[in-house]
């Protein structure tokens, strides 16, 4: 995910990915941490395992081609929470992405 974290940035969009044990995403706006931060909420009620959650500002992804720079690209959101039952609370975490905006995609 993070080779296209500029692109995301420039189109102030993102990408969530929501499994039963983890979520994890990035986001190109930084306004959204407050969204994160909800999320996180949400999981710590329904979680058996201690949530986990790690939030990066800033990106770095680098080519592995010889000459080529790491890409690093700042403020944006890059998170994962990771503990346990979160499909338990889906209906709650789909609200709250519905409002903030946040589509499904097939």
């Amino acid at each position: 995910m993070p080779q296209f974290a500029a692109d995301l940035k420039k189109g102030g969009k993102g990408i969530i990915f929501v499994g039963a044990n983890y979520i994890l995403g990035l986001i190109g706006n930084k306004d959204l941490d407050g969204f994160v931060t909800e999320m996180e909420a949400i999981c710590k009620e329904a979680s058996k395992k201690p949530v986990k959650v790690n939030k990066k500002a800033d990106v770095k992804f680098d080519f592995k081609i010889k000459g080529q720079k790491p890409v690093v690209t700042k403020d944006i959101i890059q998170f994962n929470i990771t503990g346990s039952d979160f499909n338990t609370v889906s209906e709650k975490l789909e609200a709250l992405m519905a409002k903030n905006n946040v589509i499904e995609m097939d």
